[in-house]
Parts: C-alpha cells; sequence; structure tokens
C-alpha cells in the first residue's frame, strides 16, 4: 500500500512539474522581492524571511516485532511553524524558530489493538544567531539555543519532560543550489518524574537544486537518533526522499507550496518507527513588521 502511494505521489509530481507555463510568474509585484530569491532563501533555516510554515506529515509507522503495528499505522502530524527574524546590526540575525506540533497518533491499546489520541505535542523553540546580516549566497551558518516544553495533552504525544540543548546550522546557497544540515539535540533536565529521561538527536539535511525559476526539486528528511533506546538498532531513524517546491504568488502574498515523500531506510525494529513520511507545506512569506 505505502508504495502505491509513494509512486502516486511522484506521478503527481511529475504532471505538476510538466504544467509549468512558460509564462510564469518569477518576479514579485512591483516593489517586492524576486521570487526565486524568495524561493531558495526560504529553505534556509537562518534566512532573512518572516514566514509561517503549516507542515502536514503523514507518517506510517511499523514494527514486526510490536504486533499491533506489523501492519502500517498511520499518524497525522500537523507542526505550525512561525519563522521571525531580528537584524540589530548588518553584522548579525537573530532567527526564532517556534514549532507547535498537533497529532492524531496511534498506540498499543493490547497486544493486538491499536488505539488513537489527538491533540497538541511538545512544543519546541529555536534560536540562533548567524553572522553576515542578510547574506544570501556562500557559505552561512548560525548557532544556539534550543527547547522543548511539555505541553503534551496526552503522555502519547510528548515526553513529559523539559528539555534544552544546542542547535547549529551550516550550509551552502547560490541562485541555484540549497544544501546543508540543521542539527538540534535535547537533554531532559527537569519534568514528569515517573517519565523516562530524554537525550534526542534530530538533524535535517537538505539538498534543493532549482532547475526553472521558482522551482525546486530535493529533499530535507530528519534524521533521528534516540539515544536512551536501551537496544542499538532501535536507536536510529534514518529517511531519504524526493520532493518538489513551487513559489508563487496569491494575490499579493509570495507562498510556497512543497511535497516530499521519504522512505527509512534505517528504523528501529523492536519498537514502532516511522517507515514512510508524506509531507505537505505551505509557507506564506510575510512581511516584516519591523
Amino acid at each position: 500500500m505505502a508504495k502505491g502511494i509513494f509512486l502516486a505521489v511522484l506521478l503527481s509530481l511529475c504532471i505538476l512539474s510538466a504544467s509549468v507555463s512558460a509564462q510564469d510568474r518569477s518576479k514579485a509585484p512591483e516593489g517586492g522581492r524576486d521570487l526565486q530569491a524568495l524561493n531558495q532563501q526560504a529553505s534556509n533555516p537562518v534566512g532573512d524571511l518572516w514566514m509561517i510554515a503549516n507542515q502536514f506529515n503523514f507518517n506510517l509507522l511499523q514494527s514486526d516485532k510490536v504486533r499491533a503495528f506489523r501492519d502500517p499505522q498511520l499518524q497525522f502530524n500537523w507542526n505550525f511553524q512561525p519563522v521571525l527574524t531580528f537584524e540589530p546590526n548588518d553584522d548579525f540575525r537573530l532567527v526564532a524558530r517556534p514549532v507547535i506540533p498537533l497529532y492524531v497518533s496511534p498506540y498499543a491499546g493490547g497486544r493486538d489493538r491499536v488505539d488513537s489520541v489527538g491533540g497538541l505535542g511538545d512544543a519546541e523553540l529555536m534560536v540562533m544567531l548567524t553572522p553576515g546580516g542578510s547574506k544570501s549566497s556562500g557559505f552561512i551558518f548560525g548557532a544556539g539555543p534550543t527547547a522543548i516544553f511539555p505541553t503534551a495533552t496526552d503522555k502519547h504525544l510528548g515526553n513529559g519532560k523539559w528539555q534544552l540543548g544546542p542547535a547549529a546550522a551550516a550550509l551552502y546557497m547560490n541562485d541555484k543550489w540549497v544544501v546543508g544540515i540543521f542539527p538540534q539535540h535535547w537533554w531532559s533536565y527537569a519534568g514528569d518524574a515517573k517519565r523516562k529521561d530524554v537525550s534526542l538527536t534530530k538533524a535535517q539535511y537538505f539538498i534543493w537544486y532549482s532547475p526553472a525559476p521558482t522551482w525546486q526539486v530535493g529533499m530535507s528528511p530528519n534524521i533521528l537518533v534516540d539515544w536512551m533506546q536501551p537496544k542499538a538498532q532501535d536507536r536510529w531513524t534514518v529517511p531519504v526522499g524526493l520532493g518538489v517546491s513551487k513559489m508563487t504568488m496569491l494575490g499579493s502574498l509570495p507562498v510556497k507550496f512543497s511535497v516530499e515523500a521519504d522512505y527509512s531506510v534505517v528504523r528501529p525494529s523492536n519498537i514502532p518507527g516511522n517507515e514512510w513520511t508524506f509531507k505537505f507545506t505551505v509557507t506564506p512569506i510575510l512581511p516584516k513588521l519591523f
């Protein structure tokens, strides 16, 4: 079933790509910014844009060792991700990236039974400082703290722990390519004493190529490493993917649309893990208020 969905997504992407008009609007309205530059900058985790990413994830969770998850189970996740940037001077930029997740998630309600629960997950906040002001090409990097707050409305949707750690980003960007990595790590330091401690790494790597103005082809999966899993084969989730994105104008507002399918070539074997992830993202680019 999952492979059929993946092929259908790829076919849809090919049809969508073939429908690009030769008269594609690659410029924003008069006084606006070039849409191709916006498209590239929107893929930069420490860029200078104000935007609101809405990422809708459809995850297929599976495990041969857990009876309830021998058949893939669908988990829905909506990540609401505003991005705000501040430039106190020409030498530095501050980037704030909160993430507010909502879930409808399956869990083992018994040996052979799958139940589900919906609600708010644990919220995240990352703040990074990057040198270079509005630098939009060449090698770019940033670093800062990242935190997770125990806001989940159900124990199956979060870890129940206050978490803190470092974040960094390093990338190369020009008018055609955006290539880089965006790692974060969290350690728990407080929270529900009955819940297990957390030591978790999430490293997003991204490779995007622009074959035509306002279009990108590539991927941006998340590698996950749960260092607290007692068995080494359950710690790593390593996906690869394929996606397409398009920057366009909706009225006077630039909006980036993207679709992507990721398959985990390495995933946990004794606990449920992501086998497939299908992502649809809508990202309006906002005028800066200050």
